[in-house]
């Protein structure tokens, strides 16, 4: 049981090591933070200084994606359909 833990472990690490060559958590960021912009300012008023974005990755390998958005008013939209 617990060699097969290590190699779990083991196997997330190289996880890791070889996604961190192939990716950019700062592309990612700006990725994100220019999606999540299009997408909360059709539900209130913000500009981009007030909106942040940031990507982790904890200690298993695990990523984080945090969004953070400040406004000062709510768009008004009708009700969603029951369905939702």
């Amino acid at each position: 049981m617990i060699l097969k833990k290590g190699q779990q472990n083991l196997q997330r690490l190289q996880n890791v090591l070889i996604s961190d060559k192939q990716f950019s958590p700062q592309k990612l960021q700006k990725v994100l933070k220019s999606d999540a912009y299009v997408l909360l300012s059709n539900y209130c008023s913000l500009s981009p200084e007030d909106l942040s974005t940031s990507v982790e990755v904890d200690k298993d390998g695990i990523y984080k994606i945090l969004i953070y958005a400040k406004s000062n008013r709510l768009k008004i939209f009708g009700s969603l359909p029951e369905s939702y």
